[in-house]
């Protein structure tokens, strides 16, 4: 396995976005990329947090802060972008795609092939 970045890993036994995520981190990334399709529709880590515990599915439980961490990493990364939006209790980040599905696949492809490169420059 290769790390792309402190969460993501790349393994070939694996098929789709579980080749580089987690599978609760995969359906975040998929559900958000669904919500936007036709509409450009944001969500909040807690909105999140419902979604995975709606699908009833063990291995997609996981607490709102791990799906903080995998959101703001994803926006570190470029994958998502977001907007301030002010609520009860404050301001909450709202989560938007800053990549398409298609663009995530050339960022995924453009970074393993640099990373290789790097660590077998006679190869490049």
């Amino acid at each position: 396995m290769m790390a792309i970045c402190p969460i993501m890993k790349f393994d070939t036994s694996r098929e789709g976005l579980h080749t580089l995520y987690k599978p609760y981190q995969a359906a975040i990334l998929e559900h958000i990329w669904d919500l936007n399709i036709e509409d450009r529709t944001g969500m909040t880590s807690a909105q999140v947090h419902v979604f995975l515990q709606q699908t009833g599915v063990r291995e997609l439980m996981r607490s709102r802060a791990s799906v903080t961490f995998f959101l703001e990493d994803r926006v570190e990364e470029g994958v998502l972008g977001y907007e301030e939006r002010s609520g009860t209790g404050g301001y909450h980040r709202v989560y938007y795609p800053a990549m398409d599905r298609e663009q995530f696949a050339d960022h995924i492809v453009e970074t393993i092939t640099n990373k290789l490169r790097e660590v077998f420059p006679s190869k490049g």
